[in-house]
């Protein structure tokens, strides 16, 4: 059996699943709790594998699921922004700093997403689809090469001026080496300017944006990754929470489809929260690569006929 035989059966199968409203819900509920579970396992928000899945093979409106997909970044840094804040892992002063470029090309990521979707009709879900194929694509390359981070990068020896008046370098203690771990943050210009970018990602295609605030944080800006990767989610929750506003706006957030989302995602991450310690998380760090290819060349698959046909 091919891969093209089983996208196409995995589409019939939700074909079949949305004729029926209660089987749908507890089936999305479901679904959202394996996402949940595997997203925290691989240290992964989960609009970054709802969103794809749900666009790949589902019918619903691409609008629904990108305002879903962010909701539930948005749900995931709130659950776990508290403790990272209390704690002074996350760099507090560098995520209000980072908050107003993210934020607002986050809200102009998703007015440009609506804005497709809405003038070119069919077309421009396809566009939609097509770009988020990619993107997925080259998420996934993303993940496969990550594997040189450092969880503690030694930054270059020239200070940045902007970082110290802003009072942005700071220091976090290290459970696992029992010690004070100071860090001084560089680049900050172009770390603001990458942010830009991904913030615009993030709104106009509702995946959240974990997956690349992380290495912007640890390989750009040099902080540790623990310290990138709390600051990370307290990012999200402040910047996908007013995107998502774009889309409740504009009708496309639907409560009675978040709801069962929502829940599922918080139990799936609270129970892969518990079994982390247990589970070798490179097996599932791998599984989320799988995953998301399949998704990716299923959103190309999707697009490209009706695009080729619309191009003169």
């Amino acid at each position: 059996m091919t891969i093209i035989t089983l996208l196409m059966y995995a589409t019939m199968v939700t074909t079949a699943l949305l004729a029926n409203p209660w089987l749908f819900f507890t089936s999305l509920m479901c679904l959202c709790i394996v996402i949940g579970f595997i997203a925290s396992l691989a240290g992964v928000g989960g609009g970054v594998l709802f969103t794809p899945i749900m666009m790949a093979f589902t019918s619903i409106n691409p609008d629904v699921v990108r305002s879903t997909g962010l909701a539930i970044a948005t749900m995931s840094s709130l659950v776990s922004a508290r403790p990272y804040l209390h704690g002074n892992l996350a760099n507090f002063r560098l995520v209000l700093v980072s908050s107003v470029p993210y934020t607002l090309f986050a809200i102009i990521g998703s007015i440009i997403g609506l804005h497709i979707t809405s003038v070119f009709g069919s077309v421009g879900k396809s566009i939609i689809r097509l770009s988020l194929g990619i993107l997925v694509l080259a998420i996934a390359a993303l993940f496969t090469v990550r594997g040189n981070k450092t969880d503690i990068p030694k930054p270059p020896r020239n200070r940045d001026k902007l970082a110290e008046s802003l009072r942005l370098n700071s220091a976090y203690r290290e459970g696992s080496l029992n010690m004070l771990i100071e860090y001084r943050v560089v680049n900050l210009q172009w770390g603001l300017l990458s942010l830009m970018g991904v913030g615009l990602v993030s709104g106009m295609f509702g995946l959240g944006a974990g997956w690349a605030i992380v290495p912007v944080y640890n390989m750009l800006m040099y902080l540790p990754l623990k310290v990138a990767s709390a600051s990370s989610i307290v990012l999200i929750g402040i910047g996908d929470t007013a995107a998502m506003w774009v889309y409740i706006n504009s009708g496309a957030f639907i409560p009675l489809f978040a709801i069962p989302c929502l829940l599922g995602i918080i139990i799936g991450a609270r129970l892969g929260s518990r079994i982390m310690p247990k589970v070798k998380v490179s097996w599932i760090r791998i599984l989320v690569i799988i995953v998301m290819i399949i998704a990716g060349l299923r959103l190309i698959q999707q697009s490209l006929p009706l695009l080729v046909g619309w191009l003169p």
